[in-house]
């Protein structure tokens, strides 16, 4: 596997999807924990949407890996000043 394998699979949508998923599990780990379904809530479209939103983004940019990190890094950078904004 070469290096550039790695970067087209490593993205930084995926890494949000990542964040879901571990979201997710951290429900699982404390069940007695007071909102413990808010994780699920959140933690499944936070996954399921950055990777339906790498996927298109991958579609769009054509596989160029290149596009592809830099479209994504975008969208991420303006969901994080969003989030930090409300």
């Amino acid at each position: 596997m070469d290096i550039s394998k790695v970067f087209s699979l490593i993205t930084p949508l995926m890494i949000v999807a990542l964040m879901g998923i571990i979201i997710i599990l951290y429900g699982f780990v404390d069940m007695k924990q007071e909102n413990n379904v808010l994780q699920f809530i959140f933690g499944i479209p936070i996954a399921a949407g950055a990777v339906g939103l790498h996927f298109l983004v991958r579609r769009l940019a054509q596989h160029n890996t290149l596009h592809v990190w830099i479209i994504e890094s975008i969208l991420v950078a303006l969901m994080w000043y969003v989030f930090n904004r409300s």
